[in-house]
């Protein structure tokens, strides 16, 4: 079978993925009616879905080495449908929460071994474009989940929703499987090198001095809908909409900041970028109208692309002999990090004030990007 169809039905697999990440953002609202959670509830319940993420970063890894890039990721596909229906379900804070933190660990055990499957499976020369392909997808889905989702809640309620995006993403995890079932999945790398890389410190901090872009994905997501409806009384169908548009513009950001990391990677110019947008979260409480919102969506969304592939670009050259599993670290931190911002944000908010929480995002973001002009990568 030619390697093309194989290769879209990951990605298939992986925009639906994506829709199960956000498509509970249009929901918080009616969540915290229906089950009669406080704003810090709701971020804990975000924040759940990220410690799951970032607890089975590398345990998806290690899995993989072990058993296979194939096994590990249907199995983490069927872990986050399966738990995106017992959401839907979901009676209570408790119940919620642990389902969401199940749907994390299933998304990281998918993300690392997909891309592993794809390099079994495309050509050398073809592997760069389906990586980008595949990474435009996660936006495509990440958006539908929020706008399309956002309208199902409005007409069937958040509980079938739930229900609806979970079952989706089984019935593409079984047409990824029927399709690749057949595929060599063999490790190739040894475990020395994955210590090698365990033991670079370069690799650990540099994700913490880039996580504005991990913030920003975060909360511009997961959290930006709830904000605009509860605290700047925005219809649900429009704040779903701008939420679904910070996503969306993802898939012309990802070239748009290719093209700025081409012409501005130097450590200065890297550092004055994620500076910039750390700053923009000061900005946010003081936005006007709805076109300030989407020039703030849209300087997000490049922005957070951009310090992305830094952080990639630069975890790859540190240790080229285990390139994946630099990754997985890399992601690993900057999840661990993400977990406790939407706690952190929701704190602020319910404790002091909404624009003290967007200055409590700004403060995280800006002051670590500031050390990287210091820091020796090799």
């Amino acid at each position: 079978m030619d390697y093309k169809p194989r290769a879209y039905s990951i990605i298939f697999a992986r925009s639906l993925y994506a829709l199960n990440w956000f498509d509970i953002a249009p929901a918080l609202k009616y969540i915290s009616v229906d089950l009669n959670i406080n704003v810090i509830e709701i971020g804990l319940v975000t924040t759940s879905f990220y410690i799951g993420l970032a607890l089975f970063q590398l345990v998806g890894g290690s899995l993989a080495h072990r058993i296979g890039n194939l096994v590990v990721s249907i199995t983490g596909l069927t872990i986050l449908g399966v738990s995106g229906i017992l959401s839907g379900l979901s009676r209570n804070f408790i119940e919620l929460a642990t389902f969401r933190f199940t749907a994390g660990a299933g998304s990281a055990l998918f993300f690392s071994p997909a891309l592993g499957i794809i390099s079994d499976i495309v050509p050398v020369d073809r592997y760069g474009s389906y990586v980008s392909i595949y990474n435009g997808a996660f936006s495509f889905g990440a958006g539908t989940g929020i706008f399309a989702f956002g309208y199902l809640d409005t007409v069937s309620g958040w509980r079938l929703s739930l229900v609806i995006g979970g079952l989706l993403l089984l019935i593409a995890d079984a047409a990824m499987f029927l399709m690749i079932r057949k595929e060599n999945t063999r490790v190739r790398r040894p475990m020395s090198e994955l210590i090698a890389a365990a033991k670079k410190a370069a690799i650990w901090i540099l994700p913490v001095l880039t996580v504005g872009s991990a913030i920003s994905e975060t909360i511009m997501g997961q959290l930006f809908v709830y904000y605009l409806e509860e605290y700047r009384h925005f219809s649900a169908i429009t704040a779903s909409a701008a939420g679904s548009f910070f996503l969306f513009v993802g898939l012309p950001g990802g070239f748009i900041s290719a093209y700025i990391i081409r012409r501005y990677s130097k450590r200065v110019q890297v550092t004055s970028l994620l500076a910039v947008m750390g700053i923009i979260f000061f900005l946010v409480p003081f936005e006007g109208n709805i076109v300030e919102i989407l020039i703030t969506l849209f300087a997000f969304s490049v922005l957070s692309i951009y310090g992305f592939s830094y952080l990639y670009m630069e975890a790859s050259i540190i240790n080229r002999s285990a390139v994946s599993f630099s990754l997985s670290i890399v992601n690993f931190v900057q999840m661990m990090i993400s977990s406790a911002i939407p706690y952190l944000y929701t704190y602020a908010i319910y404790s002091i004030s909404v624009n003290v929480g967007w200055y409590l995002l700004g403060i995280i973001s800006l002051v670590p990007a500031l050390f990287l002009m210091g820091m020796k990568l090799q």
